[in-house]
């Protein structure tokens, strides 16, 4: 008789931090080939161009710069184990704070102010809607999953709401939407041909990976969070409030969220359009398999970025091309992610068959 044993590995998985993500990007993408060809005949050939012009597109790089910088924010939330699945709600957020600086507040009038004074609302509101969902999972025991995520459409439904009342601009030609914000508040694209990047844009990825890389391996509270993740009980006998650290870490990743959602519009939305939740390009979700490809390593976050990125672009090019939807795009994710998902198992423990001797 044989028996099927799952054992936990003693050791990681050999080059597993590598192996994992690359080889769930090329099944993920395989079996998304296959699925279309089956349901839709769509050429396994064709979407295979499609998916190689996707790596080479100058467009790929504005996915890259949001994704890396809401990557970082997730990650340092995952890192201690507290999954925040609130990234789209933060960042709208930080739209929401951003846009109220450009149109309604005086220091629209200068140029440097207005900017700086967008990032840091944007990054204190989106630190308080981490905070609030923290809250709940610190004091009241209330899965962080399912708060973050009802946050989300909360977040939604105030920017909606203040889009078409009292921010409903005056110069929209019919359409439900606020007024451009002022020139002088817009973030200045790179001077490259096709590149919708910003200056702005950069600064603040490279400074907000910089914190984190920083934050997790060089600080007594980056340790912390990352013991919070492995075990918490040694930081409880240790006298470390558990239940603060979970509202910390929530805090710092919608902070760095909410600078996503300035950055957002400042960079090249300009105006918020109602509904809000379909012109984000749904950055939040798509962010979690940016963190969970990149194995919670903030130096494989932008890698793990514009390959998400380039997958992005490919499903545009299709769309473009009159192949299919937008559900292409979260075809690729979905095939990607639950890929990852059974390696990932494997990668931490093995099977084994063993034979059992009748007595």
């Amino acid at each position: 008789m044989i028996k099927i044993a799952v054992i936990k590995r003693v050791k990681p998985l050999p080059f597993g931090n590598v192996l994992i993500p690359l080889l769930s990007i090329i099944i993920g993408i395989l079996l998304s080939a296959l699925i279309l060809y089956v349901l839709s005949g769509i050429s396994p050939i064709l979407l295979f161009i499609n998916v190689g012009e996707g790596f080479i597109a100058l467009e790929t790089l504005r996915d890259f710069v949001v994704l890396t910088i809401v990557g970082t924010a997730l990650v340092i939330a995952f890192t201690g184990a507290v999954w925040n699945i609130g990234g789209e709600g933060q960042i709208t957020l930080g739209i929401l704070a951003a846009t109220y600086i450009a149109l309604f507040s005086p220091l629209a009038s200068s140029s440097i102010s207005a900017k700086i004074a967008m990032v840091l609302l944007a990054m204190v509101l989106g630190g308080l809607w981490g905070a609030l969902a923290g809250i709940l999972r610190a004091y009241l025991s209330i899965d962080e999953v399912a708060s973050t995520l009802i946050m989300n459409y909360i977040a939604y439904y105030i920017l909606n709401y203040l889009v078409r009342g009292p921010w409903l601009g005056k110069h929209t030609y019919g359409y439900i939407r606020t007024d451009l914000i002022p020139e002088q508040t817009q973030f200045v694209t790179l001077p490259f041909a096709g590149i919708t990047v910003t200056y702005e844009e950069v600064i603040i990825m490279i400074i907000t990976l910089g914190f984190a890389i920083f934050l997790l391996s060089r600080t007594a509270l980056g340790i912390r969070i990352k013991v919070l993740g492995s075990n918490p009980d040694a930081l409880r006998a240790a006298g470390v409030s558990v239940e603060r650290l979970i509202i910390l870490s929530l805090a710092l990743s919608g902070a760095i969220a909410g600078i996503a959602g300035a950055a957002q519009l400042a960079g090249y939305l300009h105006r918020v359009s109602y509904p809000i939740e379909t012109h984000t390009a749904n950055y939040g979700y798509t962010a979690i398999l940016v963190a969970w490809l990149s194995m919670l390593d903030l130096r494989a976050v932008p890698i793990a970025a514009y390959i998400i990125g380039a997958l992005n672009q490919a499903g545009r090019l299709l769309q473009t091309a009159g192949i299919g939807g937008a559900a292409i795009t979260y075809l690729f994710i979905g095939t990607t992610l639950t890929t990852f998902t059974i390696l990932r198992v494997f990668s931490e423990y093995s099977v084994k068959f063993i034979r059992v001797r009748k007595r």
